[in-house]
C-alpha cells in the first residue's frame, strides 16, 4: 500500500484572560496581581496528550482584545482552551466574549474542588472551545477528566475513557458528600496507594502519580479498603 489513511495531531491553542495575571518573571503591581501559570500547565499536558499545543503570550484585559485574540487562532485550532484567574473572577468576561462567536453552554460539574466550566462550538468552522475554571487545582483536574479524552478522541475517532483500578488504601480519607472527588494520591511500587498530605498545595500536583477517586456516596474510606484509582501519565518509582 503506498497510501494510508490517519489522523493528523489536534491543534490546541492555549489562552489565559485576566487583568490581574502576571507572566512569570514580570513584577506584581499590587496584591490582587497573580502569576499566570496554568496556561504552562496546559501546554504541557497538551503535548503529553499527542496534540501540538499553541500558547498565546497575550494576557487580555478586555472584552474587545480577547475577542481579536481568539478570532485570530481561530485559522490554526482544533481545539481551543481558556482559562482565567484563580478566583474565577474572568470566568464572566470570557464567557460573553465567545458567546459572541458562536455557541456557548455553562456547566458546573459535580466535582469537588470545581467550579463553573463553559463549552462551545465557534466561528465559522464551528470550532469546539472549553473554558476551565481559573483555579490551577481545579484547571489540572479538568485537564485530566476532560481535555485529554477529547484529544484521545481527536486522535483516535473513538471515545476512551480513563482507566479505572482498583488497589488498596494506605490511610482514611473523607469526601464532601453529594460531590465526586478526585484526590491525589502516591502509587507504590507495592500497588498501594496513600492520599497526598495537604491536598490544598499546588505541590501536590507534582507529587502526585494517581488520583483517588470517590464517588457521591463515598464520604470516608478506612485504611485497608479497596479504592478506585486513576492513573496519571507520570513515572514516578
Amino acid at each position: 500500500m503506498d497510501r494510508l489513511p490517519c489522523r493528523p495531531h489536534p491543534r490546541v491553542v492555549i489562552i489565559s484572560a485576566g487583568d490581574d495575571l502576571v507572566e512569570p518573571g514580570s513584577k506584581l503591581a499590587n496584591d490582587d496581581d497573580e502569576y499566570e501559570s496554568n496556561s504552562w500547565f496546559l501546554t504541557t499536558f497538551v503535548r503529553e496528550a499527542g496534540a501540538h499545543a499553541f500558547r498565546v503570550h497575550t494576557i487580555p484585559e478586555t472584552a474587545e482584545q480577547l475577542k481579536l485574540v481568539i478570532e485570530d487562532q481561530l485559522v490554526r485550532a482544533d481545539l481551543i482552551v481558556i482559562s482565567g484567574e484563580s478566583k474565577d473572577e474572568s470566568f464572566d468576561l470570557i464567557t460573553s466574549v465567545i458567546s459572541t462567536l458562536g455557541e456557548i453552554q455553562i456547566v458546573t460539574p459535580n466535582l469537588a474542588e470545581s467550579s463553573k466550566h463553559s463549552f462551545g462550538l465557534i466561528g465559522p468552522d464551528k470550532t469546539p472551545v472549553v473554558v476551565l475554571p481559573g483555579d490551577p487545582i481545579s484547571n489540572f483536574l479538568s485537564a485530566e477528566l476532560f481535555i485529554g479524552p477529547m484529544i484521545k478522541k481527536m486522535l483516535t475517532g473513538v471515545n476512551k475513557e480513563s482507566q479505572i483500578k482498583k488497589v488498596k488504601l494506605t490511610k482514611s480519607i473523607t469526601s464532601p458528600s453529594g460531590k465526586v472527588s478526585y484526590i491525589r494520591g502516591g502509587l507504590n511500587a507495592d500497588g498501594q496507594v496513600s492520599p497526598l498530605a495537604d491536598q490544598e498545595s499546588l505541590i501536590t500536583l507534582s507529587k502526585a502519580n494517581c488520583l483517588i477517586r470517590l464517588g457521591e456516596k463515598e464520604e470516608k474510606l478506612s485504611s485497608g479498603d479497596l479504592v478506585n484509582i486513576v492513573k496519571l501519565n507520570q513515572d514516578r518509582f
